[in-house]
């Protein structure tokens, strides 16, 4: 069986070897619907030897790969050693083409066990399992790489609160791929010095950062609560954020230290309940989560003049791994998703790992600074973007979530997350030709295979 697919990516071709090389590039390439763990990584590049785990229909997988014929710049050859198949032989090229143009190859030779037998009745199958693995390789590697090579950044030390979240998963391999170091700031008594030092919300960093020369702040009590918000799940989510990003800035403020970007999350909940399309220059609404998110952000100002500060507004961050996406897929798969209330507030959006990209962008660029509106160009009625997804995923639309049904069961959280409209536009973005990989809810189901 040969499998083969080849696209041209945006950058020299060393600089596309190189990036493979790199710890980070094994889960940037792996696609959201496999199950797959690297457990083991030995020896140098060119002979390095690779354990992983996957699954199949629930079964662990230990498939054991080598890689041999590396001519750096060029080329290199997966071979499987052991595993599920009978042979396996991946070859990784890149044919440079001069402009800073790359053709990257990949081009799979394998064979299943059982030959005769296996390819009739699965043969079939792992071939478009396998193509739709290198259809979404194809996609990540062109746009990361297209985005690092236009806009370089100096090897960095970054600390990033939040690494464990949904945002943070993505974001640690994309920047370790490019040639970053990361320090996971975390809560726990034995943290892994390699790349882990401790942080307290209350109080800060605890540990040594004077290495750090960027930071990013995403951690936070999660928006979601299992029914509605109580006013305990309310002061955790205001001190979560608040408190935290007060207790970093003001060490910021007051250790000499070496960051010079500070990124900080932030959330579109900040503008009003409106039609009427949203800016970075929008005056706040008046609401719960506009109140939050503009003391979250007001917390930054004591070092505006010394630290350049970017303010990422999210919007609703698309993934079906987490997030809303992960609760809402069930219900699409089923086909009982619908329009919320009347359908006909906004709803603003972005895919994962152009939020990731859109972090890149504001570390990059040196421009940057204040409110930056992460979300898609695209932004829709709820009803429109739930008839979209339903389009591409060929499943009905048609179960409808009244009005009076979210308000009486979620309350005020009812009203904030499903019912408020939030018409965001990212200009700043814009502005710069940020290029989004998924503009439309279509990019979304076509990406990560929904």
């Amino acid at each position: 069986m040969n499998i083969r697919r080849e696209s041209t990516v945006l950058a020299p071709a060393q600089f596309v070897y190189d990036w493979h090389t790199r710890d980070g590039a094994f889960e940037r390439l792996m696609p959201p619907w496999e199950s797959v763990e690297l457990l083991e990584s030995d020896g140098g590049f060119e002979n390095r030897e690779v354990v992983v785990k996957m699954k199949r229909f629930g079964v662990p997988i230990r498939w054991v790969a080598k890689h041999v014929e590396a001519v750096p710049g060029q080329r290199f050859v997966d071979e499987q050693l052991s595993g599920p198949f009978k042979r396996w032989r991946h070859s990784h090229v890149f044919e440079s083409l001069g402009n800073n143009r790359t053709k990257m190859i990949d081009d799979i030779s394998c064979e299943l066990p059982l030959s005769v037998l296996s390819h009739g009745v699965a043969g079939g199958q792992v071939k478009r399992d396998v193509s739709a693995m290198l259809a979404y390789r194809h996609a990540i590697v062109g746009h990361d790489l297209a985005l690092l090579a236009q806009y370089p950044l100096p090897p960095q030390v970054i600390g990033i609160t939040g690494a464990s979240g949904l945002i943070g998963r993505a974001l640690v391999p994309f920047l370790t791929a490019a040639g970053h170091k990361v320090r996971h700031l975390v809560r726990k008594k034995r943290p892994d010095w390699r790349h882990e030092c401790c942080w307290d919300p209350e109080v800060g960093i605890l540990d040594d950062f004077s290495d750090m020369t960027m930071l990013i702040h995403l951690a936070g009590e999660s928006i979601a609560a299992p029914i509605r918000w109580s006013q305990k799940k309310k002061n955790r989510l205001v001190r979560s954020r608040v408190r935290a990003t007060q207790a970093l800035v003001q060490q910021l403020e007051t250790t000499p230290h070496q960051i010079h970007t500070f990124i900080c999350a932030s959330a579109i909940g900040i503008y009003p309940d409106s039609t009427q399309a949203m800016t970075e220059s929008s005056a706040a609404g008046e609401g719960f989560l506009s109140t939050l998110v503009r003391d979250w952000e007001a917390m930054c100002n004591p070092i505006r003049d010394k630290v350049r500060v970017c303010n990422a507004r999210f919007g609703v961050v698309l993934h079906p791994n987490g997030g809303m996406l992960k609760r809402l897929l069930p219900l699409m798969r089923a086909g009982m998703l619908g329009r919320i209330g009347d359908g006909q507030q906004y709803l603003s959006w972005v895919a994962l790992d152009d939020a990731i990209r859109a972090i890149y962008m504001m570390m990059a660029n040196a421009n940057l600074s204040g409110p930056v509106n992460v979300v898609s160009p695209t932004p829709q009625l709820q009803l429109a973007w739930v008839k979209e997804w339903a389009k591409a995923s060929f499943r009905p639309a048609m179960v409808p979530l009244p009005e009076p049904v979210v308000r009486g069961v979620m309350g005020e959280m009812g009203h904030e997350l499903l019912l408020k409209s939030q018409h965001v536009v990212p200009s700043v973005l814009n502005g710069i030709n940020f290029e989004f990989q998924c503009p439309t809810m279509t990019d979304v189901c076509g990406l990560y295979g929904l």
